[in-house]
């Protein structure tokens, strides 16, 4: 069979817990697809992380992710919350990662994402280290993932050299370009919000998708119907 080359964009924002459990299913539906489909592990799977701003956090400076939650939130009883705190983390189980609801929320998600796009210009493999990495710092290990040291610390994890980070994130470089981005993503998933994929240009799914579902739009696309 000849090689074929599945493009996946996917829609998100690293503060958005279900994003995390989408890019898990995502990472097991490509894993199912080159085990399960002939010849699939010849084909190639280019995926692109496109920026959006959730802007949970308006604040000129970090804050605790409780005192956030508990403005945001504030509709809720303490039961709706409890139950709504046990959904994500069963999500987040199946998906092989352990929610933690620790730690701050920095004013904006722009750095994490500028970095992201760092990782994207060295290769697939450490744009995906990125984006697993950021992912970890703050819904895993409770950090802040508007802190240089930390982002500089998800680069190097990553493969990126020290050096190469700091001068990234020091500078304002592809800054217009990751806020025009989340502009043109906010007006398209109006309505929906993240997460959400984009497969070959044609298929959009909105929204966490079983590994299932994504595996039959990967063959979709491969038998080009």
């Amino acid at each position: 069979m000849i090689m074929a080359v599945v493009e996946v964009q996917v829609i998100s924002d690293i503060v958005c817990a279900w994003c995390y459990i989408a890019k898990r299913n995502l990472d097991r539906a490509v894993q199912l697809y080159q085990k399960t489909y002939p010849g699939g592990r010849s084909d190639t799977f280019v995926v692109t992380w496109t920026p959006y701003y959730l802007n949970y956090n308006t604040a000129a400076h970090s804050v605790d992710k409780s005192e956030l939650a508990n403005i945001r939130l504030a509709y809720m009883t303490s039961v709706q919350r409890d139950a709504l705190a046990q959904r994500v983390q069963r999500a987040g189980r199946a998906a092989g990662t352990n929610f933690k609801w620790g730690g701050k929320i920095g004013p904006g998600t722009r750095q994490a994402h500028r970095l992201i796009r760092l990782g994207a210009a060295r290769s697939a493999a450490v744009q995906d280290a990125v984006v697993e990495g950021l992912f970890d710092a703050y819904h895993v290990r409770e950090e802040d993932v508007s802190e240089r040291d930390v982002l500089r610390g998800v680069a190097v994890a990553a493969g990126i050299d020290g050096a190469g980070a700091d001068a990234w994130l020091d500078s304002d470089e592809d800054a217009g370009l990751v806020d025009a981005e989340a502009a043109r993503s906010k007006v398209m998933l109006e309505g929906s919000g993240v997460p959400a994929f984009i497969i070959h240009g044609v298929h959009r799914l909105d929204g966490v998708q079983d590994p299932t579902d994504l595996l039959e739009v990967f063959i979709k696309v491969r038998e080009g119907r």
